[in-house]
């Protein structure tokens, strides 16, 4: 007996069973055709929000115009109080509340301290920023438009000299779009849970049976047999990734801007590592439903503590030290550097062998219980 031996043996069962097969096809199709619907509209457009013109000037109005031209945010409510504001932003009817306090024109025409009041819902932090940059930008078109009747008023020349200002630039999504970012974050956030979860459900099959023995006689010992069996939900996985790769980056034109073949064995890294942990919970744990439930509750919160959404730089130590154990952690850095970033190969080939360092102890480790196991019966929950 031998792999080759083990993986027919794999396959004939995945054939034979209609949902273990569905989770290796079915589940990752819908996984990435409800996530390619859902971010189609790239980037968030015409966000509502309210309009206060306690000022009700030619300026107020001016840039009441400004923000209707805007196409990040629309005017859908220009109530009379604040109070009436509020209440539309508790609701979540609108995003942000700007407020064109009286006197806004006599101040700005005569040089004093003019400000418009913006304010964002940070409870929906994404959401709220978008807003307030929409308004931002229909401010600072005020300023533009105003600048020559304010000199003409202050008597000042044509060109004059300013202080340096700056201009910020955004780097690697310009056009902060939802699609190249999220997607490509939840597409392998998601799939690494599901292939946790395939094969908690693989190897409790054979403890639930008491098939270890002979699983690990086909395979000719611990170690093949181990690899084949989680070679074929490995593979399986990580094409499922090329094709969502395939997707943002030549369907969608997003492209990837670094190497594209070290994004691809990251991403065979990535499935590799949480195949042989998924194993190891499995072997250890001996109980189907409880592996399942140590498998999510490890790879679920991932995309959260990677650093890729919420920083984790000056977060408490115990969620530093959570990031850093995570290989899917490791897997975003890389992911960012190559597809987005466009850094060279050699910054990103530590996570890299990160990754492959992780998916080798854990797969030894997972040999050694697998031994064990084969050597004394078991009992587990079915799968």
């Amino acid at each position: 007996m031998s792999f080759a031996a083990a993986l027919r043996r794999e396959a004939r069962w995945l054939a034979r069973s209609r949902w273990d097969l569905a989770l290796l096809t079915l589940a990752p199709l819908l996984t990435l055709l409800i996530l390619g619907l859902m971010f189609l509209q790239s980037t968030a457009r015409l966000l509502p929000i309210a309009v206060v013109d306690q000022d009700h000037s030619p300026l107020s109005r001016q840039l009441v115009r400004n923000l209707h031209a805007s196409a990040q945010v629309e005017v859908v409510a220009e109530p009379v109080q604040l109070s009436e504001a509020w209440t539309l932003a508790r609701r979540t009817d609108v995003w942000a509340v700007v407020l064109v306090p009286e006197g806004l024109q006599r101040d700005a025409l005569t040089g004093k301290d003019a400000a418009v009041l913006m304010y964002r819902n940070a409870a929906f932090y994404s959401v709220g920023a978008l807003a307030s940059r929409g308004v931002g930008d229909a401010v600072a078109a005020l300023n533009t438009q105003i600048r020559p009747e304010l000199m003409r008023a202050h008597n000042l020349p044509a060109v004059r000299l300013e202080a340096p200002r700056i201009q910020a630039t955004i780097l690697f999504n310009p056009q902060l779009s939802y699609e190249w970012f999220l997607e490509a974050l939840l597409q392998p956030g998601i799939l690494h849970v599901l292939l946790s979860c395939a094969v908690v459900v693989a190897l409790g099959r054979e403890l639930h049976a008491g098939t270890v023995d002979e699983w690990v006689h086909s395979g000719g010992g611990v170690l093949p047999a181990l690899a084949a069996k989680l070679t074929p939900y490995v593979l399986v996985f990580t094409a499922w990734q090329f094709a969502g790769t395939a997707w943002l980056g030549g369907w969608r034109g997003w492209g990837v801007h670094g190497s594209l073949g070290l994004l691809m064995a990251g991403q065979l890294a990535l499935y590799a590592c949480y195949a042989a942990i998924a194993a190891f919970v499995a072997l250890l744990v001996k109980d189907t439903y409880t592996a399942l439930s140590a498998v999510a509750l490890y790879g679920g919160p991932a995309l959260t503590f990677s650093d890729a959404t919420l920083p984790v730089i000056g977060a408490p130590l115990f969620t530093q030290v959570w990031s850093h154990v995570l290989p899917f952690s490791a897997y975003v850095k890389l992911q960012m550097e190559q597809m987005f970033m466009g850094s060279p190969a050699s910054a990103s080939l530590p996570w890299l062998a990160l990754m492959a360092g992780v998916a080798l102890l854990m797969f030894l480790l997972s040999g050694a219980l697998l031994h064990r196991a084969s050597r004394r019966p078991m009992s587990a929950s079915p799968a």
